[in-house]
């Protein structure tokens, strides 16, 4: 997911899970990046 802030800064949302059954770690994450002003 993308979303611009209030800051009109551009921001990325990535969400990433890992299960036992694939050979992963368990674990469920939510993790966000701002791109570059």
């Amino acid at each position: 997911m993308t979303y611009t802030g209030d800051d009109g800064r551009q921001y990325v949302v990535v969400t990433a899970g890992g299960h036992g059954t694939f050979g992963t770690k368990m674990g469920d994450y939510v993790i966000g990046y701002a791109l570059p002003e």
